[in-house]
């Protein structure tokens, strides 16, 4: 009797767990529940706080495991509700802008705890809107006029974020930023810890409102992530979703390892170099694997050069628009497709790519095409000297700087090869020495110490995504950084000779006026104008930018109907799911 009671009670228990009412989201699709999605990265991540990472390596991992209130469709676009079942935007009479979010109800944190409407606003009101409590600032919530919007709380699931004036990009800045578990990382805060909160050493802290749960990081091997049992979609047949058990990265050393490892059968999905496309194209087939291409990636690959470095003769250099210029034509963009893209590339000459709507083709006009007379050009222009072979500036200094990229990625590493062959030519010795990526990624962010280095940046639909980049105290804006967002860089003697460029003040402008551009044509106008200053300026020195390729598993179904550069393969990963 007393057996059947404890069973009674484990029942009663677990049906009060599901009891509650859950605005659940359902998705057309009819998939079969199991099985565990290998994928392959070359590093992990750094941190698991979303407000504090800046690579990659952990912003990937982090994707999985904490939501947000909108989704992107598969356009690229803030369309589809997340942990909002519903959002809208309105203008009113007196010209301020109203963003409401309504939570759906019976959310819970994957330790069981409610998710609650106090947690979006404790999220917004301690966090994301508090300058000092992020890596990358607050400037992408502010309006045109530096303001943040006014929290109101409307009622138990209703939230609503009220600016002053007009605001375009809400249901992006607002509704793509992750929402924070109040229970858990309240006390980090109340400490003044919050900055290290969520470190490696505090993997079993984390806790999930996404499709996975991070249930194991082992350096250098892998990452484990398990399905969330409280996430809160369905399928058309009430399944609950995801239906994979568990995604494992496989940290690799490299990409050679990681297409070995997808021939070998050991991951589902693999994202070729064009070089590779042939080949894993021609072996399809046999391998049973599904094979798709789309037009050319968002993201970018550059040369930038520090404009701050240590050394004050290479800094000079590096600010000098004709320097930079000349590296730009000495860059031989269409053997870079033709050798390692296969031809499956584009020409990148701006920070927008030419899969974007609001691409501005008039930066091709600018004649930045491979020209090692040109380049000459630039650097006599400059107050370069070509004697004996090697390039001396006006003070007789000789042409040396140090190049790097993340050990490991080919590409990156073919491309430092060119460059330094290249500049070779105008008689720049170049020491290109290659580095993990995280390593990279603290020089570049954090201690400042590097020349030179040829890294890349993820895209989007919207050039204002790269805000962080572009406004003079954005938390990328690695190239110069400003001694007020990254004091430790800066000695004395550098701070008293940091400079911003005219055209830098300009394109900040143009990034606190875009928020506000309602109208598409003014919208325009502005992008417009921020793609030809970066080009002509060639703030960063742009490469070339692969097509989208993807080469996965039949045995994988994917619920993207045409995987693109918008939206990838792994888009609304929740409903993919394997053939046992």
């Amino acid at each position: 009797m007393k057996k059947v009671l404890v069973l009674l009670f484990v029942l009663v228990a677990a049906l009060a767990v599901f009891a509650e009412e859950v605005d659940w989201a359902i998705e057309d699709v009819a998939g079969k529940p199991g099985g565990t999605l290998f994928l392959t990265t070359t590093s992990g991540p750094k941190t698991m706080n979303p407000a504090w990472a800046q690579e990659t390596s952990s912003t990937d991992i982090i994707g999985w495991v904490l939501d947000t209130l909108v989704h992107s469709s598969n356009k690229g676009l803030a369309e589809l509700p997340g942990l909002a079942k519903d959002f809208s935007a309105k203008v009113t009479e007196d010209g301020k802008t109203i963003y409401t979010y309504v939570l759906r109800k019976g959310l819970k944190w994957s330790d069981g705890q409610p998710l609650t409407i106090d947690d979006v606003i404790w999220s917004f009101e301690k966090v994301w809107f508090d300058e000092n409590m992020t890596a990358n600032g607050n400037a992408g919530y502010m309006d045109s006029n530096d303001e943040l919007p006014q929290i109101v709380k409307v009622d138990d699931y209703t939230v609503q974020f009220v600016y002053n004036s007009k605001f375009r990009r809400g249901h992006e800045s607002i509704g793509w930023t992750e929402i924070l578990p109040k229970h858990i990382l309240e006390p980090y805060y109340e400490e003044g810890k919050f900055k290290e909160a969520w470190s490696l050493a505090d993997i079993d802290k984390v806790v999930s409102s996404g499709p996975f749960v991070l249930k194991q990081y082992k350096e250098g091997v892998r990452v484990v992530l398990e399905k969330n049992p409280y996430y809160y979609r369905k399928d058309k047949n009430g399944v609950q979703l995801p239906y994979l058990d568990q995604i494992v990265y496989i940290i690799v050393k490299d990409l050679n390892t990681a297409r070995l490892k997808f021939e070998a059968g050991e991951t589902d999905i693999y994202s070729p170099t064009a070089e590779e496309f042939p080949e894993i194209r021609a072996m399809a087939d046999e391998k049973g694997w599904v094979v798709r291409q789309g037009g050319p990636n968002l993201g970018s690959q550059f040369v930038t050069f520090n404009f701050n470095a240590k050394d004050p003769v290479k800094r000079k250099w590096f600010r000098n628009d004709h320097f930079r210029r000349a590296i730009a034509y000495a860059i031989d963009k269409q053997t870079l497709i033709d050798v390692l893209y296969n031809g499956l590339g584009a020409a990148l000459y701006g920070p927008v790519s030419p899969s974007s709507g609001y691409y501005n083709p008039e930066v091709e006009n600018l004649g930045f095409r491979y020209s090692l007379s040109r380049a000459k050009r630039e650097l006599k222009k400059g107050g370069f000297v070509l004697k004996g072979g090697k390039l001396y500036d006006a003070d007789g200094n000789q042409v040396k700087f140090e190049l790097t990229t993340n050990a490991g990625n080919n590409v990156r590493e073919e491309i430092g090869n060119i460059v330094k062959e290249n500049l070779s030519k105008l008689g720049i010795d170049v020491n290109f020495a290659p580095m993990q990526f995280n390593a990279l990624v603290g020089k570049l962010v954090a201690t400042g110490d590097w020349e030179a280095i040829i890294i890349g940046l993820t895209g989007s639909v919207d050039p204002a995504s790269g805000w962080n980049v572009w406004r003079l105290d954005g938390g990328l804006h690695f190239w110069n950084y400003s001694p007020e967002v990254k004091p430790k860089m800066f000695d004395d003697a550098l701070k008293a000779d940091y400079v911003v460029p005219e055209y830098e003040k300009r394109i900040d402008e143009i990034m606190r006026l875009q928020v506000s551009a309602v109208d598409k044509d003014e919208l325009q106008k502005l992008f417009d104008e921020f793609q030809m200053l970066v080009a002509e300026h060639q703030v960063l020195v742009y490469t070339v930018a692969q097509n989208y390729l993807i080469a996965y598993k039949n045995t994988v179904h994917i619920f993207n109907p045409e995987p693109n550069p918008a939206a990838g393969v792994l888009w609304k990963a929740w409903n993919i799911w394997k053939d046992q």
